[in-house]
């Protein structure tokens, strides 16, 4: 497998991780020695966690991982949940303080029966593992105390957690434009720093000044990605991060640090020229 696109998984796995506040340091290890029996391990362990939010990172990294055929009927499993959301509705008016994590849990069922009709398969993971969570919450929890509801949400939870156990097996495979790789790892690779300043800086200076940019080039990244998207759409993207950049730079107080800014946004110049 090529290295470029085990990395570039591994950097969209880093940047879910970073969004949501997630240890990591592994996975930067990762971003600079791919190395498949490592990768392999960490989705492993992830994919196994009660968080969703680890999950969600194995799922991220699934594209690279040998996950075996599909098996299962998916129109059946599509057909359930739409029974399971039907259900979910109609438990949402008995559920009392617990009604917005009910609709919650029957919106995640809802969107991923969605998404695995319509192919998104990545999407459909997510969701199912959002669902999973919903469906475990304290709120929920509490209304199995309700004998009149015990039965029930017992068997929609067990329901919910066979729905992701079935789907969490399914195969993922990403489409990258080989002649874009080198590209996309460019500017992956600048989102990325900009994005440990802006997320390791909650309330810092610098966090209005990188969000936009980190926005614009996950963007990029997004286009590039797409073969039926032309490279204008890239460059004017990228452009748009660059200038936000100029704007901000003589608003960051601490000289070092506008260095470093301004190294990114010549980078990013770079990238722009080349594409």
């Amino acid at each position: 497998m090529d290295e470029r696109l085990v990395k570039v998984v591994v950097g969209l796995a880093l940047e879910c991780a970073l969004v949501n506040r997630r240890d990591s340091r592994l996975l930067f290890s990762l971003y600079s020695d791919a190395d498949m029996d490592r990768v392999k391990e960490l989705h492993d362990r992830l994919i196994a966690s009660s968080d969703h939010y680890d999950r969600e990172v194995a799922i991220w990294l699934e594209p690279v991982i040998e996950l075996g055929t599909l098996k299962s009927n998916l129109g059946g499993l599509v057909a359930e949940m739409r029974k399971m959301e039907f259900v979910l509705n109609t438990l949402i008016h008995r559920s009392g303080e617990a009604q917005r994590e009910v609709n919650n849990w029957m919106n995640y069922i809802a969107n991923a029966a969605h998404s695995l009709e319509d192919g998104f398969w990545i999407d459909a993971k997510i969701l199912l593992s959002r669902a999973l969570q919903s469906s475990r919450c304290p709120s929920i929890e509490r209304l199995k105390a309700d004998p009149s509801l015990r039965y029930e949400v017992d068997v929609l939870q067990r329901a919910t957690a066979s729905y992701f156990e079935e789907v969490k097996g399914y195969p993922l495979r990403l489409r990258f434009p080989e002649d874009r790789l080198n590209a996309i790892l460019k500017v992956q690779e600048i989102m990325l720093d900009l994005m440990q300043i802006h997320y390791g800086e909650k309330y810092g200076e610098n966090a209005e000044i990188t969000g936009t940019p980190i926005q614009r080039m996950s963007a990029t990244i997004r286009y590039l990605m797409d073969e039926r998207k032309e490279l204008e759409a890239s460059k004017r993207e990228l452009r748009l991060a660059s200038e936000h950049l100029e704007t901000k730079l003589n608003k960051i107080v601490d000289k070092e640090r506008r260095e470093i800014i301004h190294l990114y946004n010549e980078r990013t110049r770079e990238i722009i020229n080349t594409l």
